[in-house]
């Protein structure tokens, strides 16, 4: 009885944090998507040359990403909230003092989440493309052909819910402070809504840099929403390269848009291998 009140008493303390919760995830989707989509898509920026596919997305699916985006970020602060629940009966590996690991290795761990999220974000991703999982968990995502920034957060409330599930594994895995946790999700959030920009930003020679060219473009991953069956990586390419999913296209679609002469031209490069 005494486990069950204070199970109880855990819980009532942590509701008074749901709004704030919810507000840092929902902010830091809105404030980067908003910015990107207001650059992008209403003002004459220098990228307009860099349009990826020349379809142009409609104000209907704008409005049904954003909505979706919240049903997202409500799976995430759920998620979040359990595990501040179990972090109270000593579950997971948080520490709070900085200076117990240093600034090095709150840094470096800030960078193994993104490792671990690269690596978990390929699986489930391909995962989610068989026919088994596609309709239950990544249909919703991917009936945003023609992504745009506000396609970020633009999923099921099943995928909501395996993509939040990277936050009690890293937790699982070593110890993590909450800053490192912040650095690492708002990489996420900017790279995933640039990633849905439907615009390259990375220069012409960056695929030829033998070592940057394994950082994914937004080229890389607006072929993914195209094509389905290819690039399925999150922030780098490692993966699709080590395992055969790369577009075969992929770089000769990335040349051409960069080349900045025809908008679009991704469109025209044919899937060749069906």
């Amino acid at each position: 009885m005494n486990e069950q009140c204070q199970w109880i008493q855990t819980a009532l303390e942590l509701l008074p944090h749901v709004p704030k919760i919810f507000l840092i995830d929902f902010l830091r989707y809105f404030v980067f998507a908003g910015v990107a989509f207001v650059v992008l898509y209403v003002w004459k920026h220098p990228f307009q040359s860099r349009k990826i596919q020349a379809k142009q997305a409609q104000p209907s699916q704008f409005r049904k990403e954003f909505i979706y985006s919240i049903s997202s970020v409500t799976v995430y602060t759920a998620v979040t909230l359990t595990v501040l629940f179990f972090r109270k009966f000593g579950y997971f590996r948080f520490y709070d003092n900085i200076q117990e690991h240093g600034w090095g290795y709150l840094l470096l761990s800030a960078l193994l989440i993104l490792v671990i999220q690269d690596f978990y974000f390929y699986w489930t991703h391909r995962l989610m493309h068989t026919r088994l999982l596609f309709k239950v968990f990544h249909k919703v995502h991917h009936e945003s052909v023609t992504p745009s920034p506000w396609t970020a957060y633009s999923f099921s409330p099943g995928e909501a819910f395996l993509h939040a599930l990277i936050l009690p594994i890293v937790v699982s895995l070593f110890p993590v402070h909450t800053l490192a946790l912040l650095i690492s999700m708002t990489f996420q959030i900017v790279r995933n809504v640039l990633g849905h920009s439907g615009y390259e930003m990375f220069p012409r020679w960056f695929l030829s840099n033998r070592i940057l060219k394994y950082i994914n473009t937004n080229t890389n991953h607006d072929m993914h929403h195209q094509f389905f069956r290819y690039n399925f990586g999150l922030y780098t390419t490692i993966w699709d390269e080590i395992f055969g999913t790369i577009h075969p296209e992929y770089e000769k679609t990335f040349n051409k848009i960069t080349e900045e002469k025809d908008a679009g031209v991704s469109e025209e490069i044919k899937l060749g291998a069906n």
